[in-house]
């Protein structure tokens, strides 16, 4: 039998469904859903004052940079947050 890798959301209306992990990005990115199910338990979606972190600047990885490089802003890489 094929394990369900898909992950448990509640969307905005209520409704809930299972998603692809990336699917699961593109709905936090959008403000899509209220919260998704890890092991753990529920994670609720919070917007209030959100930020999305940068960890490519983190000191604590040492292995191969696997992600692309930030888009060019201004004619630079990285973010004017």
């Amino acid at each position: 039998m094929l394990q369900d890798n898909r992950i448990e959301v509640v969307y905005l209306d209520g409704t809930a469904g299972k998603v692809s992990n990336d699917v699961l990005d593109v709905l936090i990115a959008t403000e899509k859903i209220m919260r998704f199910k890890r092991a753990e338990g529920w994670v609720e979606i919070v917007r209030k004052n959100a930020r999305l972190r940068d960890y490519r600047n983190a000191g604590s990885y040492h292995g191969q940079e696997r992600r692309a490089p930030w888009p060019m802003k201004n004619g630079r890489a990285g973010s004017d947050a």
